[in-house]
C-alpha cells in the first residue's frame, strides 16, 4: 500500500501556491457549481493540476477550511489512484487522440452507482485532443449527466474543443502568474539557483508547472538545443537544425508554437498590423498541422519536419500569404486530413 501522506505531500508539492489560492477563492465563491468545469491555462500541466485538486476537492468527505482533507476514505483512494468513483481519460500510449471508445467507456461508468459516496467524477486531461466523434459523444453526458455525476475537463487549448462542448461546461479560467511568483515556486520545488530557475521557466516558455517537471538531463538538453535553433532558422543552412530530429514531432510543434506566440507578443504595437500578419499566419499554419497530428493523421515525421522548416524560412517572404494558403490546403489535399 502506498504512503498517503507522502503521496498528498506530492499532490501538494506538484501544486504552485497560486492554484491553491485560486482554488479556495472558487470554491467558495456563491452561485450553482453545476455538473461539468472546463479548466484552461496556457500550460496543460497546470490546467490538469488544478483540475486533479477539484476533483480530489470534490469527493472528500470532510472538507478542512474549505480544501480537502488528505485523510479520509475518500482522499486515500484519490491519492492512492484506486478511487472507484473516479476515471481519468487522456490519450493512451502509442496514439495520437482520445477515442470514441474511451469516452463510451467513461459513459458507461458515470451511471454505474457511486461507491464512495453520491457524485461519480469524470476527469479529462488535455480534452482538446479529444477526437470529433469522441467529443459529440460525450455532449449527452454534458446535456444530461447521470445523477450526480461530474465531468471535469481541462486544456491548453480550449478553442479547439467543438463549441458545443465548450457551451456546456462552466469556464475555469486560470490567471496567468507573475513571473517572480513562477521563479521563486520552482526554485523552491526544484532546490535550484534562481539563474537555474529562469532557465527553466524560458526553456518551457514562461509555463511554470511544465518548467517544475523538466527534471530529466537528457529530455532537458534536447528541449535546450530545439528553443535555442528557433532564433537562428534564418541563418540555417543545408535543412532543418539537428535539433529538430532529437525530439517527438508533438514536442517540436508545441515549442515552435509557444516560440512564434513569444515573437507575436513582442511585436511593437504601431507596426502590428505590418509585422505580425506573417508571424500569426505561421502560427495558423503549426496549430492546423498539430491540430491534424493530434486527430490521427500520420504524415512522415522527416516530411513534417522539412514543411516546418520551409515555413519558417519563408515567413518574410513577399509572398509568404500564398504559401500559408497552399500549405493549409495541401493538409486535405495530400492525406493529411483526421
Amino acid at each position: 500500500m502506498s504512503d498517503t501522506p507522502e503521496l498528498a505531500l506530492d499532490l501538494r508539492a506538484a501544486t504552485p501556491p497560486w492554484l491553491l489560492v485560486h482554488l479556495r477563492e472558487w470554491m467558495s465563491g456563491a452561485g450553482d457549481k453545476g455538473h461539468a468545469y472546463l479548466v484552461v491555462s496556457e500550460d496543460a500541466e497546470e490546467a490538469s493540476v488544478f483540475a486533479r485538486q477539484l476533483a480530489m476537492h470534490q469527493l472528500c468527505h470532510d472538507l478542512q477550511n474549505g480544501m480537502a482533507c488528505s485523510h479520509c476514505q475518500s482522499c486515500r483512494a484519490f491519492l492512492e489512484r484506486t478511487h472507484g468513483d473516479l476515471l481519468s481519460l487522456q490519450v493512451l500510449e502509442g496514439k495520437t487522440a482520445i477515442g470514441i471508445d474511451q469516452v463510451r467507456e467513461a459513459t458507461h461508468f458515470l451511471q454505474q452507482t457511486p461507491m464512495y459516496g453520491a457524485t461519480k467524477l469524470l476527469l479529462v486531461r488535455d480534452a482538446d485532443q479529444m477526437t470529433l466523434a469522441a467529443a459529440n459523444s460525450l455532449l449527452k453526458t454534458l446535456e444530461e449527466p447521470s445523477g450526480d455525476a461530474l465531468v471535469l475537463l481541462s486544456s491548453a487549448e480550449a478553442w479547439r474543443l467543438p463549441p458545443t462542448v465548450r457551451s456546456r461546461c462552466q469556464l475555469l479560467r486560470l490567471p496567468n502568474v507573475q513571473k517572480d511568483a513562477a521563479l521563486e515556486w520552482l526554485g523552491s520545488q526544484l532546490q535550484v539557483t534562481a539563474t537555474d530557475a529562469e532557465h527553466l521557466l524560458n526553456m518551457a516558455q514562461g509555463r511554470a508547472v511544465t518548467a517544475g517537471l523538466m527534471t530529466d538531463s537528457e529530455d532537458l538538453a534536447a528541449q535546450e538545443a530545439l528553443v535555442a535553433s528557433f532564433p537562428f532558422l534564418d541563418q540555417q543552412q543545408g535543412g532543418p537544425p539537428a535539433a529538430w530530429s532529437g525530439v517527438d514531432v508533438s514536442v517540436l510543434l508545441s515549442a515552435l508554437l509557444a516560440w512564434v506566440e513569444g515573437q507575436v507578443r513582442e511585436v511593437d504595437a504601431d507596426d502590428f498590423c505590418h509585422h505580425a500578419r506573417n508571424w500569426l499566419l505561421l502560427h495558423r499554419c503549426v496549430a492546423e498541422l498539430s491540430f491534424r497530428i493530434k486527430n490521427g493523421a500520420t504524415p512522415g515525421r522527416d516530411i513534417v519536419i522539412a514543411e516546418l522548416f520551409r515555413l519558417c524560412l519563408r515567413r518574410k517572404h513577399a509572398a509568404f500569404a500564398e504559401i500559408g494558403g497552399r500549405f493549409l490546403s495541401s493538409l486535405s489535399r495530400e492525406g493529411m486530413a483526421s
